[in-house]
């Protein structure tokens, strides 16, 4: 099976190790930069012998649709050009692709990671975000920000033509599932950046909050019972509680005074049930939609 690799790039140092460890790595690999960066730094990789090409628009995502599209390969690999990745979830990936046992396949840097190659609020948010994730495409992500994958040419011809939102390789496993393609997650070992400045976005805990936001939309439109069911449960309970407290005020007093408290607490509760049904017909809809289109 060919091999295609795409790696995004903007001056990273680390790019010319990973080409060369690549390159012992595979038999004729083809290798694709995909660069935002300077002429000098843009000549220096020609000098290397791969496909470069340069990126036509901004965000990692849109640099490694751009480098998808022009692969040749049966499977197609990403990595960060920083040098954090460890190179063999590469061939972990593509045992689990060849076998078809996983259409994408994420590194996980979770349960690996070197002391200090990870703030711990990143640590934290996409740990959040990859349980949102798991839960609404019924998976069991750990990493869905790493900044590697191995993906079969086949899924990506799914997507290809699906506009690249701000979701980092987040953005190819939403997509992918939708579509009902398996996202599996091999482990790797998560390092310390070597050289410069990480360019993925300036502010991470933004970037964070739209990628979550993109999951969430992801998880209205997929499994609507999952967000409508989760708004339905936490109107019930606030309603319960509040009940609960107007129940004991009358117990205590022997006298209904808090009518208001107590009507707040009903419409809370029908409210929390109508969401919850709301949820599960329009889940039932979509999976009838998808039976069909299937057929």
């Amino acid at each position: 099976m060919k091999l295609s690799i795409v790696i995004p790039t903007i001056e990273e140092e680390s790019v010319f190790t990973i080409i060369r460890r690549l390159q012992k790595m595979f038999a004729n690999p083809e290798i694709i930069i995909v660069d935002k960066s300077s002429d000098e730094y843009y000549n220096r990789l020609l000098e290397t012998g791969c496909k470069v090409i340069r990126q036509t628009d901004k965000g990692v995502e849109n640099a490694i649709m751009q480098g998808c599209k022009s692969a040749t390969g049966d499977i197609i690999v990403s990595i960060d050009a920083d040098g954090t990745h460890s190179l063999d979830g590469i061939k972990k990936g593509i045992k689990l692709v060849s076998e078809g046992n996983a259409d994408l396949v994420l590194g996980n840097r979770m349960d690996n990671p070197e002391k200090g190659s990870m703030p711990e609020y990143i640590k934290l948010g996409n740990k959040a975000l990859s349980k949102i994730y798991s839960a609404t495409y019924k998976n069991n992500i750990h990493d869905v920000l790493t900044g590697l994958f191995v993906m079969s040419s086949k899924a990506f011809d799914s997507i290809k033509n699906v506009e690249p939102y701000r979701a980092g390789i987040a953005f190819f496993a939403i997509e992918l599932a939708k579509k009902g393609y398996t996202v599996a997650e091999v482990p790797i070992y998560y390092t310390k950046r070597h050289s410069g400045k990480s360019k993925l976005a300036k502010l991470k805990f933004v970037y964070g909050l739209g990628v979550a936001g993109h999951i969430v939309r992801s998880a209205r439109d997929y499994s609507p019972l999952l967000i409508f069911g989760v708004i339905g449960v936490i109107l019930i309970l606030a309603g319960l509680v509040i009940g609960a407290l107007v129940i004991a005020n009358y117990l205590h007093t022997g006298a209904l005074t808090e009518i208001g408290r107590a009507l707040i607490a009903f419409m809370l509760v029908t409210i929390g049930f109508l969401s919850i049904i709301s949820g599960l017909i329009l889940d039932i809809l979509l999976q009838i939609a998808r039976n069909i289109e299937k057929r």
